[in-house]
């Protein structure tokens, strides 16, 4: 084989594979852009731009969906310019599919399009504590231990691992640290086998107590069996059902979130607050009354877009009956908003500007970039501080989103939530 030759099938495989690779990026960059699901309001025609250079051919499946388009024959399906506007439109109510496809005949996208009614919440904006019940008892890690000769020891070590959550011991439900001390205590040393929970699998895993004190017994292994603080409630239902934070609760030491099988919300009073710098998010420091009279409500749902639950009688007597309507991720604008929340004893709105605007699906709980700009909030806070995460973001008169999170090197920017990732989790099963 000639050299010549041999260059030139080393040059075409280059190009394949560039092709293939450029192909490949083309095809994640389309998918993160478009979202996977997206809302319109029943007999209402709403606008989309994805901003894309390239031409595509939108099918409905369903003849309830039809699109509102100057091209729009047959009213199922339209070519349009993805760097241009198109609308959509439903006479029912329901969840229905859109396909993409490029070049009219390439699959690159199908949509899940979810018709719902005009839908109002009350806007929150004031501090609760959160406190959460895991479900099961969470594993943070393992720990060496001593025995009684000196000898250190670490029973657990391969045996759990950190976000394991135990179910059992000896077949029997454990729900408390409390609970699991004491059958470590009477085993009397013997072999031991824990019922655990590991990416939503149970197993049952071997382990031996080591007698540390005369006929005292440690597993060697470093629980977690609540969670609590302070954060900011978001909304709240006509039917009293609430929303906040807009993230979920994770755990501090191993960053996974929570899984829950419970929690109440509490009235909470904000004592101080420690102002955001670069590389130190701030934060609200404040006092939690965990009295049975201070319950504000029922929490049923942690999820990685926010708290829910439903509201005591109190909290639908401090929240009111104002109302607002939703405004949906397509309705957001780059420009002025505004953050309502309660630092220091008032609830009041801040001007915001929200900067940047995230449709796809990837990052659930930050669609927006927000910058603070309210001269009077920078003085009390530097921007976005912890414990105001789930405070609602209003524009044009509608609620359409929360805070969720501070960029650690400039306190006056941070995310936000569109309200309907907030509103859709709170209904997932």
């Amino acid at each position: 084989m000639s050299r010549r030759i041999w260059y030139r099938r080393i040059l075409y495989m280059v190009l394949i594979v560039g092709c293939i690779y450029t192909g490949f990026v083309i095809y994640s960059y389309i998918d993160r852009i478009i979202p996977d699901k997206i809302h319109i309001v029943v007999d209402e025609e709403e606008e989309f731009n994805f901003q894309l250079p390239i031409e595509a051919k939108i099918e409905s499946d369903n003849a309830e969906v039809s699109f509102t388009n100057a091209s729009n024959i047959p009213s199922n399906q339209i070519t349009v310019n993805l760097n241009e506007a198109f609308s959509l439109k439903s006479k029912k109510t329901g969840n229905y599919q859109i396909q993409m496809k490029l070049f009219g005949f390439l699959p690159i996208k199908s949509i899940d399009v979810s018709v719902i009614e005009q839908t109002q919440v009350i806007p929150c904006g004031f501090p609760v504590g959160i406190y959460l019940e895991t479900d099961g008892i969470l594993v943070v890690g393992s720990a060496k231990v001593v025995d009684l000769h000196g000898t250190i020891m670490e029973p657990a070590y391969m045996v759990v691992k950190s976000g394991d959550y135990i179910k059992k011991i000896n077949g029997e439900t454990v729900n408390s640290k409390e609970e699991m001390i004491k059958k470590v205590k009477d085993s009397g040393g013997k072999e031991m086998i824990l019922t655990i929970r590991r990416n939503e699998e149970e197993m049952n895993v071997k382990i031996t107590p080591v007698e540390t004190e005369p006929e005292e017994y440690k597993l060697g292994i470093w629980v977690r069996d609540d969670a609590q603080g302070i954060g900011t409630l978001t909304y709240l239902t006509a039917q009293g059902e609430f929303g906040g934070l807009g993230h979920g609760v994770s755990d501090v030491d191993t960053g996974m979130l929570l899984e829950a099988c419970g929690g109440k919300l509490y009235e909470a009073r904000i004592l101080s607050i420690i102002k955001g710098e670069a590389g130190t998010p701030g934060g609200l420091s404040g006092v939690i009354n965990y009295n049975e009279k201070a319950v504000l409500g029922e929490i049923t749902k942690n999820t990685s877009q926010g708290i829910f639950g439903k509201a005591s009688f109190e909290l639908r007597n401090i929240v009111g009956s104002e109302a607002m309507d939703i405004g949906l991720r397509q309705e957001v604008k780059l420009g002025e908003a505004y953050v309502r929340c309660k630092i220091e004893g008032e609830m009041k709105d801040y001007k915001i500007l929200i900067t940047k605007i995230d449709n796809s699906s990837h990052n659930l709980n930050k669609g927006m970039e927000i910058k603070i700009v309210d001269e009077e909030l920078l003085e009390k806070t530097n921007g976005i501080v912890q414990g105001m995460s789930g405070s609602p973001i209003i524009q044009n008169g509608k609620l359409i989103g929360a805070v969720t999170h501070v960029f650690v090197q400039d306190s006056t920017k941070g995310y936000g939530i569109f309200i309907e990732n907030m509103l859709s989790s709170s209904e997932d099963k």
